[in-house]
């Protein structure tokens, strides 16, 4: 039976995670990410085509993906979250409102599936609602929760997965492989980092039942794989050749791997951890703050594998397994060491940080008061970084603006090159082109640009990794646009009559 108070708890818990995150989905604006695979979903669902029309197909991203074809097909990516959006774009229209709040359901079910992982695990009813609690506060999880990427999806498919092999492990373990690897080639196919995932999911197997694994038990796990792997190559075979090119150039570039490993944790440290908890060059003295509940993790993990107590406990080193698999592979297998994939770690060292303050709480009575401090100035600056984060970023005082000056002085035709992000404010049969080069590869002149925040950023990348493209972009905008528009980090610029260009470029039309 679970009891009153556990159930009162999650509702508590639900309550606040579901504030938080509507608190995201209504006031960040829409951007580049969001668009770039609204867009396919979008013309799936309304002319039959998978593409993204929003980017040029003889340009490049800010990592210079080769993206030949993508306007027919895209394969930079795996499928599945495009397709779901595309059922949804069909039955609701295209909204980023839409693609957040479907983030938002995966969070849901992933704290779900956490609980009943926790449940299982037998650690109790107050150390479930502990951990569950510091998850659906933590700032990075609620941002990709709230986000219209495809992460939320691929972390909730897989923790589904192991909470199914763990409620049916017992009753039939064919039946517990054959659900839980569908569940994680589901995430796996979602994004790439679903692969961590079914390795947790397999770790998780020989922990449990190494001596019971048959031949058929790994057959059975392995069909999901290849089922799902078979309709993936069925649309690859539409045009291979773009395939090669998208899918290829999005795994290349990625910065250092387990192929340079000191290098590799050099920058996990550095950009993961430090730059993404107020510890850059550029943090703020207010944002440095943020690094109280990184410390506190690592404390929390660290606690958690020098007592013996804890370490030695089989439900908790299963936890400190798990973690110290996300670690390694987001370390020496991932390269970008992007922000957004702290979802897939920060709710394992939630757990484990829940894990140290019970244990402290019993073990340390004396520690209980300035415990009990420290958790809640923990709990304070994760639950106010969401607010506070989305209200300096309001999409009501910067985006929307931007978007009606747009709306009022342009038409649905009008060639608009800038963040793929507007289209969901213009509409999605906008002529908007999510090209920073601004035509540098294919030739094409827009009638307005428009460059936001992330176009700003953008640029900067080009001139530190790309400065003859960087240097064309600044005589362009010097000597054929001029500014109509400037609030808020958005600038609107109009063209003007065509100058020539500087000499070694060539003499782009008008398009």
């Amino acid at each position: 039976m679970r009891s009153p108070r556990l159930i009162a708890a999650m509702a508590l818990i639900a309550l606040a995670y579901l504030g938080l995150g509507l608190t995201n989905i209504t006031l960040r604006a829409p951007w580049c990410d969001e668009a770039w695979f609204g867009s396919p979903a979008y013309n799936l669902a309304q002319h039959g085509f998978m593409g993204t029309t929003v980017l040029d197909p003889a340009s490049s991203t800010w990592k210079n993906v080769r993206l030949t074809g993508i306007d027919r097909h895209t394969y930079w990516v795996m499928p599945l979250n495009l397709l779901l959006n595309a059922a949804g774009f069909r039955v609701a229209g295209f909204s980023v409102v839409w693609m957040r709040l479907l983030s938002l359901f995966w969070g849901l079910l992933a704290l779900a599936a956490w609980g009943v992982i926790l449940r299982k695990l037998a650690v109790g009813d107050a150390l479930i609602a502990g951990a569950l609690g510091l998850i659906a506060i933590d700032y990075h999880f609620l941002m990709q929760a709230s986000d219209g990427r495809m992460d939320a999806m691929a972390l909730s498919l897989g923790w589904s997965g192991i909470a199914a092999y763990l409620l049916l492990r017992e009753h039939s373990l064919p039946l517990a492989a054959c659900i839980a690897a569908s569940l994680t080639a589901l995430s796996f196919f979602t994004h790439p980092n679903g692969a961590m995932l079914a390795c947790i999911l397999l770790s998780t197997a020989l922990y449990f039942d190494r001596r019971r694994i048959r031949f058929s038990t790994l057959a059975l796990a392995a069909a999901p794989y290849l089922a799902l792997a078979a309709g993936w190559a069925l649309y690859i075979l539409q045009s291979p050749s773009d395939f090669a090119a998208q899918f290829l150039g999005n795994l290349s570039g990625r910065g250092p791997t387990i192929a340079t490993p000191l290098a590799a944790l050099q920058l996990e440290i550095t950009a993961r951890y430090l730059d993404s908890y107020g510890l850059a060059a550029w943090s703020s003295l207010s944002g440095r703050l943020n690094a109280i509940p990184l410390l506190l993790f690592l404390a929390g993990a660290a606690l958690c594998l020098l007592v013996r107590e804890i370490r030695q406990h089989p439900a908790y080193r299963l936890l400190l397994l798990w973690t110290g698999i996300a670690v390694f592979y987001l370390t020496e297998f991932e390269g970008l060491k992007t922000a957004y994939y702290l979802l897939y770690l920060t709710p394992l060292y939630s757990m484990l940080l829940a894990v140290a303050a019970a244990w402290c709480w019993r073990a340390r009575p004396r520690w209980r008061v300035p415990l009990a401090a420290i958790l809640l100035a923990f709990v304070a600056l994760q639950a106010a970084r969401t607010p506070i984060s989305d209200l300096r970023n309001s999409r009501h005082s910067a985006y929307d603006p931007a978007v009606a000056y747009l709306r009022a002085h342009y038409q649905p035709y009008t060639f608009i090159m800038g963040g793929a992000g507007l289209l969901f404010g213009l509409g999605p049969d906008w002529h908007v082109l999510d090209d920073v080069r601004l035509g540098y590869h294919s030739g094409r002149r827009a009638a307005v640009l428009v460059i936001d925040p992330h176009w700003e950023d953008s640029m900067q990348m080009l001139a530190l990794n790309r400065p003859l493209i960087a240097a064309f972009v600044t005589h362009l905008i010097e000597t054929e646009y001029r500014e109509v528009y400037n609030q808020h980090g958005y600038r609107i610029l109009a063209h003007e009559p065509f100058n020539a260009p500087p000499a070694g470029y060539p003499a782009h039309p008008l398009l």
